[in-house]
């Protein structure tokens, strides 16, 4: 490989086989590779290695993936060889017979910078760069030195006190930089701790157990503390450790071994049980973590390095902290703590703080938005939710609704955004979290921390906050929300806009709410103007029988063109005439009598109709002509409607023609207008309308009579009629003086006939 020495290359490409053969051959052995992966971080590596067949992935391209992993990740590179040398054949192929056969219980042979080497009983460790002949037997030729050590370990006297030794020498992560805090934020005692410390009292090998950012080695660090006058050696993973009894056998002492992540710690030159009781009967505590999973599987088992684990103490600390942690972590003097309270939620506080910016910094970068751009806003929709007040998971039919208001995205499935957002990352988690019901998922909670203090996130759509409220209110959605919390976030968040005089917002928050607060909002929004807001308001104070209240708002909506609106303001409108036309009616008003004739005759009641009309007509107010012909039509009295609506068309009530024309189509008899007419009764239009029929019978001196009659009761109507007979008669001279009487009192086709109005209609003569 370029850049790689030979030496180098070969063991990689051994390594490489190694590590195939093992998930060829063992499931448990491609679990334990597939682990190590994984917590590299590195994309890609798991899939390379133990989801593909073995074509589709290029034994070069693998090869490159340990280059990697040796330069970037050195502690996971160990774990590998590690595993490797467990899984290793008895004699690993070099392509010659090796002239040097190990034997002996713990007998080694390797050499240069090999690595690793099979010992007399099977087992195999990595031996560095030293060669060791014990109990071997030599077929050919062998120039070697032999050393009496086993490798190099710091002198006991030289390791730190206990107390010196700071969190992140334990792999305590550091959290987001803030500026004059710590890297790493005070401990907050755990529940185990003091079992920890009573474990810790005896000389023994103690194991942490807890998931990835559990925070094993930060209670690690905080156990050791308590053991006084102990000094710390901490190897990293992969590091001889067989020294160490001799070590401390030649600086007695009181010591602690801290082993982070025993994996790879144990196999090839690591803890076995025999350095194991060394190390114990020599007074030395070894403290080490160890997922709950690797321990649970490896204590059954009968390698070396299992029966370490089955020899262990352990102390199992859970990654999602008990409410008295919780308590104990609100009530730290520092700012960065009622956040993680807040928010850290069943991932667990310490991967709150290990993690939880670097998820942030994912979610929010560049890259992110071009390789999963649905998914950048799945996580975002999932963080406005927590911003809108919801802390737990919702459906995930709830979250791609809500993903939608922002915009529609092609480039992306929802399937595969979500299987992106909540797949694990840096060994902790995705940038989704399952919730305890199947199918619901939320925002990390690290994220909506990182989130509420950013400066340059978006401001949550108002489409999305109604997306909530309308599901929250949805009696028949499954969508664990809470409704009151969302409905006072929205407002908090909206409240600016609102004083602002929005009334979309104002109507938006009406249409979600009830009672008085349904009310108030709707005012806000209608006293801004908005004609939905102005017609649901006046809906309700309509139905509340303020009527009047609802009149400038339904003037609002009508002018919007609401028709609905329109009309409801036209009957408020109608039924307030009614109630003044009666009014002047009552005091005697003739026109108020004939408008109450109009609207009773419009709205279908005729025997009303027609009581207002005759209350007209007895006192001589012949401007309800046109109304009267129109009720006599409705009656089918066609003959006595067309006496009166001709009087209509001659005072100029152009309407009245078209009426005037059915009338005169209609089947109705002289004889039945003639009963109608009785000019001996009350009504002063009578006498005219008499002479009217009586003209129509030919029976013209009795008209005249009719007519004169008429016109001493102050009807001009009547002067105007016997004009007109009188012209039909050429008496023109008569004629004129009683076109010249009618037109004094006012009338409008006596006027027309003398000339002394621009246009008269077609029937005035009729």
């Amino acid at each position: 490989m370029r850049g790689v020495g030979a030496d180098l290359a070969t063991e990689l490409e051994w390594l490489r086989d190694v590590l195939l053969r093992a998930i060829r051959d063992s499931s448990v052995a491609a679990e334990q590779i597939s682990e190590v992966l994984a917590r590299s971080g590195l994309p890609g590596l798991v899939e390379a290695w133990i989801l593909h067949r073995p074509g589709e992935v290029s034994a070069g391209e693998r090869l490159a993936s340990l280059v990697v992993l040796r330069t970037t990740h050195p502690k996971e590179f160990a774990d590998l060889w590690a595993i490797a040398a467990m899984y290793a054949p008895a004699r690993r192929p070099t392509g010659r017979t090796s002239g040097v056969t190990a034997r002996g219980s713990r007998s080694v042979a390797a050499g240069g910078d090999i690595g690793v080497a099979v010992t007399g009983d099977g087992s195999t460790h990595v031996a560095g760069d030293h060669i060791d002949f014990r109990d071997a037997t030599f077929h050919d030729p062998v120039v070697g030195v032999q050393h009496n050590h086993y490798g190099t370990v710091p002198a006991p006297a030289q390791w730190r006190q206990v107390g010196e030794v700071g969190p992140r020498e334990f792999g305590v992560r550091p959290t987001r930089p803030v500026p004059g805090l710590p890297d790493v934020p005070p401990y907050v005692p755990r529940d185990c701790d003091e079992d920890l410390r009573a474990e810790l009292a005896g000389n023994s090998l103690v194991l942490i157990l807890g998931e990835p950012c559990a925070g094993t080695s930060y209670t690690a660090w905080n156990g050791v503390r308590s053991l006084e006058g102990h000094r710390l050696y901490a190897p990293a993973a992969g590091e001889d450790l067989r020294p160490l009894a001799a070590a401390l056998r030649s600086s007695p002492g009181k010591y602690v071994v801290w082993l982070d992540e025993l994996t790879g710690h144990l196999g090839a030159r690591g803890l076995d049980p025999s350095l194991l009781g060394s190390l114990n009967d020599l007074g030395a505590v070894v403290l080490a973590t160890m997922s709950p999973a690797e321990y649970y599987r490896r204590r059954k088992g009968a390698a070396p390095g299992d029966l370490v684990v089955a020899a262990a103490r352990k102390v199992e600390l859970a990654r999602e902290w008990s409410e008295a942690e919780l308590a104990r972590l609100a009530a730290l003097d520092d700012p960065r703590a009622y956040p993680a309270y807040m928010w850290s939620g069943r991932e667990g506080v310490a991967s709150y703080f290990a993690v939880g910016h670097h998820l942030y910094d994912e979610w929010r970068r560049v890259g992110t938005q071009l390789e999963h751009p649905r998914g950048q806003l799945l996580v975002r929709a999932a963080v406005d939710l927590a911003r809108c007040g919801v802390t737990g998971a919702v459906p995930a039919e709830l979250l791609r609704r809500v993903q939608e208001q922002y915009r529609a995205e092609d480039r992306e499935s929802f399937e595969d955004a979500l299987a992106w957002a909540t797949a694990p990352m840096f060994g902790a988690s995705g940038l989704l979290v399952a919730g305890e019901e199947d199918g619901t998922w939320r925002a990390y909670g690290a994220l909506v921390t990182e989130a509420l203090r950013s400066d340059d996130l978006e401001p949550v759509p108002d489409e999305v906050w109604w997306t909530l409220l309308d599901a929250a209110r949805d009696e028949d959605e499954d969508c664990n929300l809470d409704g009151d919390a969302v409905y006072d976030a929205a407002r908090t968040a909206l409240q600016p806009r609102i004083d602002a005089g929005d009334p979309t917002v104002a109507l938006a928050f009406a249409l979600r709410s009830e009672g008085v607060e349904h009310e108030t909002w709707l005012r806000r929004a209608a006293d801004a103007g908005h004609p939905e807001g102005a017609w649901e308001l006046a809906q309700l104070l309509l139905d509340r029988g303020d009527a009047d209240d609802a009149v400038p708002y339904l003037e609002v909506a009508a002018k919007s063109g609401n028709g609905d609106a329109a009309t409801a303001l036209g009957k408020h409108l109608r039924d307030q005439a009614q109630w003044w036309l009666e009014k002047a009616a009552g005091g005697g008003n003739l026109e108020a009598e004939h408008l109450l004739g109009d609207l009773f005759l419009g709205s279908g009641d005729y025997e009303a109709a027609h009581s207002h009309y005759s209350e007209a007509e007895l006192r001589g107010y012949a401007k309800v002509a046109r109304s009267m012909g129109a009720w006599l039509l409705l009656e089918n009295a066609g003959k006595a409607a067309e006496v009166w609506l001709e009087r209509a068309v001659a005072a100029g009530d152009a309407s009245a023609g078209g009426l005037l024309s059915d009338a005169r189509r209609g089947p109705q008899t002289a004889g039945e207008a003639d009963t109608y007419f009785d000019d001996t009764g009350p009504y002063p239009l009578d006498s005219t309308h008499r002479g009217v029929l009586l003209e129509k019978q030919g029976q013209l001196d009795a008209a005249r009579e009719k007519y004169e009659k008429g016109y001493e009761k102050g009807d001009a109507y009547a002067a105007y009629r016997l004009a007109a007979l009188l012209e039909k008669q050429e008496r023109a001279g008569d004629a004129k003086a009683w076109y010249r009487k009618a037109a004094d009192m006012g009338h409008y086709a006596a006027l027309g006939a003398l000339g002394e109005i621009p246009d008269t209609p077609d029937t005035v003569k009729e």
